[in-house]
């Protein structure tokens, strides 16, 4: 039988620290494919997706490294292969997307469009995802 203050420590250590972490953060040294299949991620990725799914999809499967933590905020992951790949940016604490197609080695922006800006922490990774892509996004503080 375990001594109440054993149980007591642990139960409450883990509860403690899964209590500030979200669902999707369990994604972070994982793949593309396993921070998509997040709760909060895959229903907006759905959404983004609109009429390129199969894109999308492949992209997720395409060769990159892991799901990595960028500023203590974005879950950022990548996959490419030649002049294809995709590049997605999830912020876990406003649950907002930010989803990039290259495709053919043009970029196509799913979420958000075109003109909006990108968050600066996001200059780094996309960068090392898709080094001097013309027409990439513009990147704001």
């Amino acid at each position: 039988m375990i001594a109440r203050r054993g149980l007591a420590a642990l139960l409450l250590a883990p509860a403690a620290a899964w209590a500030a972490e979200p669902e999707a953060r369990r994604a972070i040294g994982g793949s593309l494919v396993a921070l998509a299949a997040e709760p909060a991620v895959s229903l907006p990725l759905r959404s983004a997706a609109r009429g390129r799914q199969r894109a999308v999809y492949e992209g997720l499967r395409m060769p990159g490294p892991a799901v990595a933590l960028v500023a203590e905020r974005w879950l950022v992951g990548w996959g490419r292969q030649g002049e294809h790949g995709l590049f997605l940016a999830f912020d876990w604490q406003a649950e907002q997307l930010f989803l990039l197609l290259l495709d053919e080695g043009e970029a196509v922006y799913l979420a958000p469009g075109r003109f909006a800006r990108w968050p600066e922490p996001l200059a780094e990774p996309f960068a090392r995802f898709a080094p001097g892509i013309a027409g990439g996004p513009g990147f704001v503080d």
